[in-house]
């Protein structure tokens, strides 16, 4: 768990060199749109070998790299101890390689399991996610669920040279400037994990990358505003309660436990946020665990580790008609009509083809659901393995429906 605590500055010119941090002159937000409160705090600069480092990665060496000294990171986490950050900036030199790897930046890191970190993929330098955005909830960080505009961007990654990375933090706003850019390459204005305040922390995985140059500056809390109301369209199933999680050990996620059994599930009511998904991991942890597909015999049955968690809602019709359902859910599901399997999908990651990636969109599947006249309950087994468990639904025609 990471230790959060304010981090106080007894003066500017303090020079703190064998805890291997320094202070350097105060460094402005840039000004676009406003992000950004004036202050008079400093840059402050966190040498790898200073004991403020809490180094969560078996694999992490300190070493000389590209003419610098460097932290390599290659199955793990470094967090700043004793650091209670929420609004400021975030600069870092990064030495990425072409090979696959994963290279990035928490902020507001409440420990290992939650906290917002936007990160690369060198190995995709140029295509449209060659960074993300995402918060991780419980463990898991929603790539498969946040994708596209403010999440994921194209952005060209020099490979094995140091390039320099510059996040601005400002209330529920975003600014991500690359190699030293005039104008953010991304920007995200609605922070998913809200007005939360953390540690800050360096991350890198499968093959790794190299830091150099870690340095930080608080500012004063931006205003707060009002939470944005999720945007949803026509006929998004919006109110929904989940049930207790299940390992698919104890219960098949294509079998509808019986009435007995579903009265005596604890249910809570759950929201739904922009454009109408309904993102599981804030509420209940999932399994975290990978799994790739290679091997087509791995793609049915009870595969351990895999969580199952149940969502109903309930609809009313004004007679008995046919309705599409439009839906998108990572990784699994069976859906549920009055007590009737009516579907049953696959989305999980490599698990459609070697390139299949699972991002969740409404689009992705569709079912026809054969409504009786009056009340309607609809209940989804959502089964997950890792990358973000969320799902969402849309009658595609709500004409004749009314949605609870």
């Amino acid at each position: 768990m990471v230790r959060k605590s304010l981090f106080r500055i007894a003066s500017a010119s303090l020079l703190l060199i064998a805890s291997g941090l320094i202070i350097f002159a105060s460094t402005p937000l840039h000004t676009e749109k406003g992000v950004g409160q004036a202050t008079t705090a400093s840059m402050v600069s966190v040498d790898f070998d200073s004991p403020q480092w809490q180094i969560m990665d078996a694999n992490a060496r300190k070493e000389e790299f590209l003419g610098r000294k460097s932290l390599f990171l290659k199955s793990g986490f470094a967090f700043l101890k004793d650091v209670d950050f929420q609004d400021g900036v975030v600069e870092v030199d990064m030495a990425m390689t072409n090979l696959t790897s994963f290279v990035g930046v928490l902020f507001r890191a409440e420990s290992a399991d939650d906290h917002e970190i936007v990160y690369f993929r060198p190995f995709k330098s140029g295509q449209p996610d060659a960074v993300q955005y995402t918060p991780s909830f419980n463990g898991s960080a929603g790539w498969q669920l946040y994708s596209g505009n403010g999440y994921t961007t194209a952005l060209e990654i020099p490979h094995d040279q140091w390039v320099h990375v510059r996040m601005e933090i400002s209330g529920l706003t975003l600014k991500l400037y690359f190699n030293n850019s005039e104008k953010p390459v991304l920007i995200n204005e609605d922070l998913k994990r809200g007005y939360s305040r953390g540690s800050l922390g360096l991350w890198g995985i499968v093959n790794g990358g190299h830091f150099s140059n870690f340095r930080y500056q608080i500012m004063k809390p931006a205003e707060r505003r009002a939470p944005q109301q999720a945007t949803v369209a026509p006929g998004i199933l919006t109110r929904w309660e989940l049930s207790e999680v299940f390992d698919v050990a104890q219960r098949d996620p294509e079998t509808l436990p019986d009435a007995a059994q579903m009265l005596a599930m604890k249910w809570d009511r759950v929201g739904v946020e922009t454009p109408g998904m309904v993102v599981i991991d804030r509420y209940r942890r999932g399994p975290n665990k990978g799994q790739f597909f290679t091997d087509p015999s791995e793609r049915l049955g009870a595969r351990p580790g895999r969580k199952v968690v149940l969502a109903r809602t309930t609809i009313y019709s004004d007679r008995d008609q046919i309705k599409k359902m439009s839906l998108g859910y990572s990784d699994e599901v069976t859906v549920f009509l009055n007590g009737q399997p009516m579907f049953t999908g696959r989305s999980a990651y490599h698990y459609r083809d070697p390139g299949f990636l699972g991002i969740m969109d409404v689009e992705d599947d569709s079912v026809y659901l054969n409504l009786k006249k009056g009340r309607n309950e609809i209940v989804l087994s959502v089964a997950e393995y890792f990358g973000g468990w969320g799902f969402i639904c849309r009658i595609d025609d709500p004409q004749g429906v009314k949605l609870e």
